[in-house]
């Protein structure tokens, strides 16, 4: 009877909270370089024109500019600043490719009809065509892969019961056993 594995909601939050949170990272790399780097060396300079010996000026120019009272730490140079755009850079790309692959993977369907599996990616792979099933993992992780000869070229695709519905994936696992016997007998 086929089967058809849809990949479940939990894996596609997890995946798309991933990406939110690299790409949120990135903004906040980015907003450190932009904004608040910049504006923290502006207190510093200020601060130093001051000095220790003229605190209340430098308490009352940082109420009338809105500013905290307590002087900056360190002054962030033009490497510490770039530095930011470089890790926001990062963050950002990770971000999209995260993103990307979410994207990509959220409506993939692992199925079977009565003489083929079809992969991930929708490609029909007849059960005589497949070679062999690793099922090292499968047991522990839920976690099987499908090597295949179809075309004259070797493929092959991951079956996993976390990011795919787990009744469905054993379903499918028993419909793929029983069609490789089927297809050793015939």
């Amino acid at each position: 009877m086929p089967a058809e594995a849809r990949v479940t909601a939990v894996w596609k939050r997890q995946k798309l909270m991933v990406a939110i949170l690299v790409l949120g990272m990135s903004a906040w790399f980015f907003f450190d370089g932009v904004y608040t780097y910049p504006h923290s060396n502006e207190r510093w300079t200020e601060f130093q024109k001051f000095g220790e010996k003229r605190h209340a000026e430098w308490l009352a120019l940082a109420e009338g500019r809105h500013w905290s009272p307590t002087p900056p730490h360190e002054f962030y140079g033009p490497g510490k600043i770039k530095e930011q755009y470089a890790f926001g850079g990062v963050m950002a790309f990770l971000g999209v490719c995260v993103l990307a692959y979410w994207f990509g993977q959220r409506k993939t369907v692992v199925r079977t009809d009565a003489g083929a599996v079809y992969a991930p990616s929708g490609k029909r792979i007849p059960f005589a065509a497949i070679v062999s099933v690793d099922k090292k993992n499968w047991e522990l992780k839920g976690l099987a892969t499908v090597h295949y000869q179809l075309d004259g070229r070797a493929g092959k695709f991951v079956m996993d019961d976390y990011k795919y519905n787990r009744k469905a994936m054993y379903c499918i696992m028993a419909e793929l056993e029983e069609g490789l016997a089927a297809a050793k007998r015939g």
